[in-house]
C-alpha cells in the first residue's frame, strides 16, 4: 500500500517561499467514500493537508506552487485576510475558505466548492455551528460552476449526486431530491443506481425526521 502522507518542499507561486509540506499522495489507495465524496478512511487524517498555506504571503491553495496570476494582488486584500482572521471559524476551515475565495475571485467555482465543502467537514469533525454556512458557501460556487459549464464530480452523473448529497446535509430535501432525480436519469450500470437509490434513501430518512421534529415542537 502507498504511503498515504509525504513530506515535500514547496515553493510558493506568489512569494518564492519555500517551506516543507506534509501532503496527501495522490498514489495512495482511499477505501470507500461518502456520498459527497468524502473518504472514509482519510477523512480525519489527510483532511489538513488538502490545503497548504503559505507563511509568508499568507497564499493558501491545494498546492503553494501553483498559482493564478490574479492572486498575487488578491491575498493583499483585506477580504482575503479577513477570512483568515475569522476566529468564528476553526483554523483549518479558515485555510479552505481563504483558497475557495481565492478561486472564486478568479472564476475556478468548481474548485471553490470542494474549498468551502472540505471546510465544512472540518467544522463538522468539530461540531462547529458554522458548518452549515460552509456547505452553503461550497453550494453557491457548485451552482456557478454549473452555469459556467465547470464539472464538479468527474461527469454529470457524480456531480448531481454530489451536490445532491450536500443539499440534504443543508436541510433542503426537495432540492436534494431533484438533484437525486438528475442523477437517477444519468445512472447506466447498476452500481450508479446503487449509490442513487442510498441518497434517495437518505433524502427520505431526513424528511421523516423532520417531520417528526416538526410534529414535537408543535
Amino acid at each position: 500500500m502507498q504511503q498515504a502522507l509525504l513530506r515535500d518542499a514547496r515553493q510558493c507561486a506568489v512569494c518564492t517561499n519555500t517551506t516543507t509540506y506534509t501532503c496527501v499522495n495522490p498514489r495512495a489507495h482511499i477505501e470507500g467514500i461518502d456520498i459527497d465524496s468524502r473518504p472514509y478512511e482519510l477523512s480525519i487524517i489527510a483532511l489538513p493537508y488538502w490545503v497548504q498555506q503559505c507563511g509568508t504571503c499568507r497564499h493558501c491553495g491545494v498546492d503553494v506552487r501553483t498559482v493564478h496570476p490574479d492572486a498575487r494582488a488578491i491575498v493583499k486584500t483585506t477580504a482575503y485576510l479577513a477570512i483568515l482572521n475569522d476566529t468564528g471559524y476553526p483554523f483549518l476551515a479558515r485555510e479552505y475558505l481563504a483558497a475557495a475565495h481565492l478561486c472564486r475571485m478568479t472564476e475556478r467555482y468548481a474548485e471553490a466548492g470542494w474549498h468551502a465543502l472540505r471546510a465544512a467537514w472540518k467544522c463538522e469533525d468539530m461540531l462547529h455551528p458554522m458548518a452549515g454556512f460552509c456547505r452553503t458557501s461550497a453550494l453557491q460556487a457548485f451552482e456557478l460552476a454549473l452555469q459556467h459549464e465547470q464539472s464538479v464530480g468527474v461527469n454529470a452523473f457524480e456531480s448531481a449526486l454530489i451536490i445532491g448529497d450536500v443539499w440534504r446535509r443543508n436541510g433542503d430535501n426537495a432540492t436534494a431530491a431533484r438533484f437525486c432525480q438528475q442523477a437517477q436519469l444519468m445512472a447506466e450500470h447498476a452500481s450508479q443506481r446503487v449509490v442513487t437509490q442510498q441518497l434517495s434513501d437518505a433524502i427520505a430518512t431526513s424528511q421523516r425526521g423532520r417531520i417528526q421534529r416538526s410534529v414535537i415542537t408543535n
